[in-house]
């Protein structure tokens, strides 16, 4: 019975596992290191191990050191030493602004002078060196060139850009040359040796072909068709007058290269024609 005076069921506990101590892991059995796809374990684990402690060491000591650096630092640097290094920064600072303020009134540096022009003309230019540079063997069939080429407009216009490129490119000591090959003379050069080119109705005269090995046909032009650039030209005295067979037919080749070089921003040097 209980205190109640009746008598009660009592209340069963339900049973649980008592917590046992686990039980330990035996020791993992050793073996020799000994060598795995032909490398030697125990060697390379010497390594990492090595690397390892001596990171922790570096790190140890590189905190320690900085602690110990920045002490000494602090206890050096008293109120007088930060003064006088203001003020020598803030006089610095000082000079810098005066030369800047100074060179306000300087007069601009005078840019160095372009280098002149190497050839007076494009006619030089061909004459002297492109068509000894271009040995090529003319047939008149595979290969074409015409030794008067200055009768062809496109022809006029291809040989100028590449004489210009030329005096261009020819500033630049390292790559200069080599770009003026690749891109300029290589190109331009295949289409006027192409039988489909701008000479593709030259005659086919002994004049327009060579020999193996030789230099380029050529037939100079009417010595005023390509005036000599570096010379200058009196402004008042800019009419030439055109003698010997230099006819109807050249003169309107000379304006029609007149308005081609005006292209390249030569205006004024033609504008007597």
């Amino acid at each position: 019975m209980s205190e109640w005076g009746e008598d009660e069921p009592g209340i069963e506990a339900e049973p649980f596992d008592v917590d046992e101590e686990p039980t330990p892991a035996a020791p993992r059995e050793r073996r020799e290191p000994g060598r795995a796809f032909g490398i030697d374990l125990g060697e390379l684990t010497s390594q990492l191990v090595a690397v390892a402690f001596q990171k922790a060491i570096r790190k140890e000591v590189s905190a320690t050191a900085s602690q110990a650096a920045e002490e000494a630092v602090v206890g050096l640097l008293d109120e007088d030493v930060l003064d006088d290094l203001r003020i020598r920064v803030e006089t610095a600072a000082a000079d810098a602004a005066a030369v800047q303020l100074a060179a306000i009134d300087d007069e601009p540096e005078e840019d160095e002078p372009e280098p002149g022009l190497y050839y007076g003309s494009v006619d030089e230019f061909v004459r002297e060196y492109l068509i000894g540079a271009y040995r090529r063997r003319i047939d008149g069939q595979n290969r074409v060139w015409a030794a008067k080429w200055w009768e062809y407009d496109e022809a006029v216009i291809r040989l100028d850009a590449l004489w210009r490129a030329w005096e261009k490119l020819r500033q630049d000591p390292s790559t200069g040359m080599s770009v003026w090959w690749r891109d300029h003379a290589d190109h331009h050069m295949g289409v006027l040796f192409s039988p489909d080119g701008p000479f593709a109705g030259v005659k086919e005269a002994d004049e327009n072909r060579n020999k193996k090995g030789e230099p380029l046909p050529y037939s100079a032009p009417p010595p005023e068709l390509f005036p000599d650039e570096r010379v200058p030209v009196d402004v008042h005295s800019r009419r030439r007058t055109f003698k010997g067979s230099f006819n109807r037919s050249s003169l309107r080749r000379v304006r029609s290269h007149g308005r081609r070089c005006a292209a390249y921003g030569d205006r004024d040097e033609f504008s007597h024609y």
